[in-house]
């Protein structure tokens, strides 16, 4: 565990790897837990997780608290699927460059969060067809079990819509 940084042989590539993301404010253990355990029970996938100080010793995936961010680009865009959170980064990031994504809020009920902002982004995404989402363990499981039929969602564009853009240039000129 610790900080991985660009120095160090960044992807290992023996299988097709999946990349956990939990953000970097708070451990997402439940989310964790859940993965570590499917990684004992498959040989097929090489699991890494950026996993912001979790305190649980995982034994069956390639854990660090951090990640430079040039590395952490390195193993999200070398990664088969990426497995993350609801935040709007991982979200993003991930349909800019056509990734492979199942997104697992963090909840309220399980104190992993204040609010449920990471719920009702994943339902908006959701409801617009873009993300992958698992709202519990059994659907968490029903996609690491079918890896290979993940579909990718429509990949976005890096740059705001000329609609967009026009509409915040004729609001801030009024």
């Amino acid at each position: 565990m610790g900080t991985f940084n660009k120095s160090e042989d960044t992807i290992f590539r023996k299988s097709p790897v999946i990349f956990v993301v939990t953000g970097t404010q708070a451990p997402f253990d439940r989310l964790l837990s859940i993965l570590d355990t499917w990684a004992s029970k498959q040989g097929k996938y090489t699991v890494i997780a950026q996993m912001a100080n979790s305190e649980i010793n995982f034994k069956n995936m390639t854990c660090f608290d951090y990640l430079d961010p040039d590395v952490f680009n390195e193993y999200f865009n070398n990664a088969d699927v990426i497995i993350g959170h609801a935040g709007m980064g991982t979200i993003i990031t991930a349909l800019e460059n056509e990734k492979k994504l199942v997104v697992f809020p963090r909840l309220v009920k399980y104190n992993e969060h204040r609010n449920e902002h990471q719920l009702y982004t994943a339902q908006g995404f959701d409801k617009l067809g873009l993300i992958n989402i698992a709202y519990n363990e059994n659907e968490l499981l029903k996609y690491l079990d079918n890896l290979h039929s993940i579909p990718k969602k429509k990949r976005i564009n890096k740059q705001a819509e000329q609609k967009l853009i026009n509409t915040l240039y004729t609001f801030i000129n009024k």
